[in-house]
């Protein structure tokens, strides 16, 4: 049977990136237009504070209560000032916005009555159990159970109901003012923002009280509807949305506690009803077990806090794939003794749910909930909280933040945490303690990696570098020259030597920049910037984690470039980003000009754009195993002309191909394989001058 395949001139070849880890050497590339030039940048890293967009320490904005009527208050921090973290000065990029629906639940408090404190007593002629004195029959076993019965129901309470046109113009507002700035916000939407519905008070007679007081969320419909009313928001404000905490249950949208909080079955309709509204772009932070709850109901499975560390990685672009996780006692744990491991149910929770379906709160193994992290290789972060133990102070704590890929923390909570970190001098010899809390086995390491990077520097600097992916180019080699109709090639590499990985989609563009007027030209490519992982080990001499960036990308994608010397830049930024230069990604790299602020990109080396001279490719014929490329032929024995090929899907450039004869019409190409697309172009020197066809694609197979 005789087939013939579509055949398509391109005027420009697939833009590459491999993702192998390998040193690249300035060498030319056969078949290139021009030699590939090393660039002779600053490949080092600079150790310091790079603020970049969806990383980094966060500022908290708290008491944004979303009004039924008017234009309510609040300002968000959109990290135009520093801040200081355990010494370290910390230019932040992330804005954690929780918007409080206090005055959308008829369950949760808008404001506080009398409250349960220390000093609370009941009315004395109230017989108390636990107050000296008093005698039987008692009303009530402690202070507390008479306030919750008879105090606690005369506190204000908010309506479910709709979000009003003034909400959603309120939630607008807040967006737009992250937007207004150079920053990304991570939001929350909750019931009880300020912890109204929590008690946690060492009383003198109760003793210690440290609970929920009420299930504050509104019922199962209006929770939906909410979410409902808050998709189109989310959409309009992607561009600025560097996550959304699954929220809405428990007291601080924490998802812990009250009935829905600790709920299987509610975790898995808020999260399919969160999944619809948020773009497909942007992730969803939980905690485990509202997680596993939620897989278990989608695929039918009955995975627990035992065999956490057994669940499949999550497939690119599968629903799972969506979710990180948000840790409210971020590197707190028990050492040892009868409260270990408790971790203030944290990383815990969903461990010792009402009935364990997730089960008991003694399943929970530390190893086996972080290697889950780590697989699902997301966004994780949180607040860090919690008296000094072997978990969040070094060397532990920065080995298992690069272990789990921490990309963001709280710059505001806690400080006693963050003063031990800047405490911590980062030496050889204190980095390389042993940690006798590692986890069990089989995820057991006792020792840290030590970065000379950042000897007799602070624990708190080493964080805010590497909280969240950091980047450095190792390697440049660039076209000396490129012809206006020629094909600009690159070849290097790059290392992310943070503790966590780009989570979310950036465009990766390449921008020519004139020396001569400035002018600068770009275009897009197909690079994925989420393909730059990060290693454990992130020292510059491990060169087994520098990734490849490359990219061959035909002049015509730049537009009508002129003749003249260009500098060359790297742009990483969101695809849906509405400003020049604004939330683009930042290279760490020591050297003066790197970064170009105006443009919003790094600086990848120079080239000079010559004139284009065109030779018109007039037909494409594919047979079997080869290709006829008709064109205006100078010379039907071929001399003077090369022809270039690549496989459309292969890395790296153009490579010179021998197997062709030549004649009248043009160029007979052979050896080919069946099914398989190329992209191919004819190169002429004749006379000390150089001319080209444009890049063409063709997929031989049977005729």
């Amino acid at each position: 049977m005789k087939m013939r395949r579509a055949l398509s001139l391109l005027l420009a070849p697939a833009l590459l990136l491999t993702m192998s880890a390998f040193s690249h050497g300035g060498v030319q590339c056969a078949g290139s237009s021009a030699p590939l030039v090393p660039q002779g940048l600053n490949y080092t890293e600079n150790p310091v504070d790079v603020p970049n967009p969806d990383r980094g320490f966060y500022r908290a904005n708290d008491g944004m209560v979303v009004p039924v009527t008017g234009q309510g208050s609040g300002t968000v921090n959109v990290g135009n000032s520093p801040v200081t973290v355990g010494g370290a000065v910390v230019n932040t990029r992330i804005s954690h916005i929780y918007f409080d629906l206090r005055n959308y639940s008829s369950n949760t408090f808008t404001s506080r009555g009398t409250r349960y404190t220390a000093s609370y007593r009941a009315p004395a002629d109230v017989s108390i159990q636990s107050r000296p004195g008093d005698k039987p029959p008692y009303a009530y076993a402690t202070h507390f159970d008479y306030w919750k019965a008879n105090v606690l129901p005369t506190w204000p309470r908010g309506t479910s109901q709709p979000l009003t046109a003034d909400a959603l113009a309120y939630i607008r507002a807040k967006l737009q003012e992250v937007r207004n700035g150079n920053g990304v916000t991570m939001v929350r939407f909750n019931y009880d923002g300020l912890g109204y519905s929590w008690v946690s008070v060492e009383h003198p007679q109760d003793g210690y009280m440290d609970r929920s007081v009420a299930d504050i969320e509104p019922d199962k419909a209006t929770v939906l509807q909410h979410i409902a009313q808050l998709k189109p928001i989310l959409h309009e404000f992607e561009d600025v949305i560097m996550g959304v905490d699954g929220g809405f249950f428990g007291p601080w949208g924490e998802e812990h506690s009250t009935t829905f909080g600790t709920s299987p079955q509610a975790y898995a309709w808020m999260l399919n009803a969160l999944l619809d509204a948020v773009p497909e772009s942007r992730s969803i932070t939980v905690q485990g077990g509202a997680f596993v709850s939620w897989y278990n109901a989608k695929y039918h499975t009955h995975y627990t806090f035992q065999n956490i560390d057994k669940m499949p990685p999550p497939k690119a672009g599968t629903p799972e794939a969506r979710f990180g996780f948000f840790n409210d006692s971020y590197a707190y744990g028990e050492d040892e003794g009868d409260n270990y491991p408790n971790d203030w149910g944290s990383l815990s929770e969903g461990a010792g749910w009402p009935g364990n379906p997730l089960g008991a709160a003694d399943t929970y193994d530390r190893g086996r909930l972080m290697t889950w992290i780590r697989k699902q290789n997301n966004l994780y972060g949180g607040e860090a909280q919690g008296d000094a133990t072997l978990w969040n102070t070094y060397p532990f704590v920065g080995w298992e933040a690069a272990y789990a890929q921490t990309v963001y923390l709280n710059a505001d909570y806690e400080d006693s945490v963050h003063d031990r970190w800047g405490d911590f001098t980062y030496t050889k010899d204190n980095v390389k303690q042993k940690m006798t809390n590692a986890y069990e086995e089989p995820y057991r390491t006792e020792y840290a990696t030590f970065d000379p990077l950042y000897d007799g520097r602070t624990g708190a600097e080493y964080f805010r570098d590497r909280l969240g992916y950091r980047l450095v180019l190792r390697d440049a080699n660039a076209s000396g020259w490129v012809k206006q109709n020629g094909t600009l090639e690159f070849d290097g590499s790059i290392q992310n030597v943070g503790f966590g990985n780009i989570v979310n989609k950036k465009n990766v563009s390449v921008v020519l920049k004139s020396k001569a007027d400035g002018k600068s030209y770009t275009a897009l490519t197909k690079i994925d910037a989420r393909n730059w992982r990060p290693d454990l080990d992130s020292r510059a001499s491990n060169t087994a984690a520098y990734r490849d960036l490359s990219f061959a990308i035909d002049m015509h994608k730049f537009g009508n470039v002129p003749v003249g010397d260009y500098d060359i830049y790297l742009k990483i930024n969101d695809p849906k980003e509405t400003t020049p230069n604004k939330r683009s990604i930042q290279f760490a790299n020591n050297g003066e000009g790197i970064w170009d602020a105006d443009l919003g990109a790094n600086l990848l080396g120079s080239t000079t754009v010559n004139a284009a001279n065109d030779i018109p490719v007039t037909r494409i014929k594919p047979g079997n195993g080869q290709v006829d490329l008709d064109f205006a032929i100078g010379s039907s024995n071929g001399k003077g002309y090369s022809v270039y090929l690549k496989k459309a899907d292969a890395p790296g450039p153009f490579t010179l191909y021998s197997n062709v004869n030549y004649n009248s019409k043009g160029v007979h190409i052979k050896g080919l394989t069946n099914g398989t697309q190329y992209f191919a172009y004819v190169q002429r020197n004749a006379g000390g001058k150089t001319s080209r066809t444009e890049t063409v694609s063709f997929t031989p197979g049977h005729r």
